[in-house]
């Protein structure tokens, strides 16, 4: 493994504990019970900074979530691009074909 490689994980690592060192700071420092109405439901009693972390972790994983689709958009129209460009090759051979035998 390359040293840029090795340091850039590392310093990953300590920005990922980091993070979570703030979020548990975060948490114990509002330590006030709350229990949230969301969508018209009552949910559980939590803290005011466990529910703060809670629905950041969760509007992540949504936002994450809404930036594949175009990934995936992009992968179906590039099989659809082979596909059509494996077509257009047949179709050349067969022309080649037939004006060499000619």
């Amino acid at each position: 493994m390359s040293f840029l490689r090795w340091l850039s994980r590392l310093l990953f690592g300590l920005l990922a504990l980091l993070c979570i060192a703030v979020g548990v700071y975060f948490a114990v420092d509002n330590p006030e019970t709350i229990s949230p109405r969301f969508g018209g439901y009552q949910l559980f009693s939590g803290s005011v900074g466990f529910w703060l972390i809670g629905f950041l972790l969760l509007g992540a994983l949504l936002g994450f979530l809404a930036s594949l689709l175009p990934y995936y958009t992009e992968r179906r129209r590039v099989g659809r691009l082979e596909r059509q460009l494996l077509r257009t090759e047949r179709e050349l051979q067969t022309v080649r074909r037939q004006v060499s035998g000619e």
